[in-house]
């Protein structure tokens, strides 16, 4: 039987070399039960949202792409099945998620690689398209982690990221955090005997910049914003980037049917 886990995601998380460690030790724990509590903590959305993040991208005959923090494979397979010309590589800390990605795995042109999100083990400039989910907002050093992408990008390439996002005003960030520490924490409990696991999603929000100083850093690491999309009132987001590229002022398009889903998009691309 294995032991209980026991760290507290709040002492951990300060010092990117303890947020490393913390966050090998969670996902392993984490990983058997990963895609269920994705699902559940989503309200059932998880997969939709991926699925957006992958027809975001654009059309491409052959492309070397990565998705990093992979965990069990869903990015790089819904990758392999937009590009099946292309060759994609899954990276990620967690040996357990891993071993489930390469299981499930039924596309050739797909392998699974272990790395760190602050250490890419590939060439400069020998990616095309850079994909994560719930991706950044794990790295031990954010800064160092999106240098790390636009390094292995090609020029002109394309960085897609989904995750939880910050709000700009403290009251709502602290009303967030209460949501999703209580949410995300019982289903911790539920499944893992503990709200430690998935509870963190709240703790590494703690120290995440809100989505005005996350556009400044990914402008200061030299991509351009080319579009983004909201959802469950901006909890969550989509934000494409392209390397090399100009800033651009998202504009909102007209008013969708569900109250959930935000999108700006660039006025050339309405």
């Amino acid at each position: 039987m294995s032991r209980p886990f026991r760290l507290k995601a709040r002492e951990w998380l300060d010092v990117p070399d303890r947020k490393r460690t913390y966050n090998e030790r969670h996902f392993a724990e984490a990983a058997p039960r990963y895609d269920v509590a994705t699902r559940a903590m989503s309200l059932g959305r998880d997969a939709a949202w991926k699925r957006a993040l992958v027809a975001a991208l654009p059309g491409l005959p052959s492309p070397v792409c990565v998705d990093l923090a992979c965990g069990t494979g869903d990015v790089a397979f819904l990758l392999a099945g937009r590009y099946p010309g292309g060759v994609v590589t899954g990276v990620d800390l967690s040996v357990p998620m891993l071993a489930i990605a390469r299981e499930r795995n039924r596309f050739a042109n797909v392998r699974f690689e272990r790395g760190d999100l602050c250490d890419l083990p590939f060439p400069d400039g020998s990616a095309d398209v850079v994909t994560g989910s719930y991706a950044l907002r794990n790295a031990p050093d954010l800064r160092k982690a999106i240098a790390e992408v636009h390094r292995v990008l090609s020029p002109g390439g394309v960085a897609a990221f989904l995750d939880f996002s910050n709000p700009e005003s403290s009251p709502l960030r602290h009303l967030q955090y209460l949501l999703l520490r209580s949410w995300c924490g019982l289903w911790g409990l539920l499944l893992h005997g503990t709200p430690e696991i998935h509870g963190y999603v709240a703790e590494s929000l703690r120290a995440f910049p809100d989505r005005g100083q996350l556009l400044e850093i990914f402008l200061e690491q030299g991509f351009g914003v080319s579009a983004g999309r909201r959802f469950f009132l901006g909890i969550t987001g989509v934000t494409i980037l392209r390397k090399g590229s100009p800033p651009v002022i998202p504009c909102r398009r007209p008013p969708r049917v569900s109250p959930f889903c935000r999108e700006e998009i660039p006025p050339g691309d309405r």
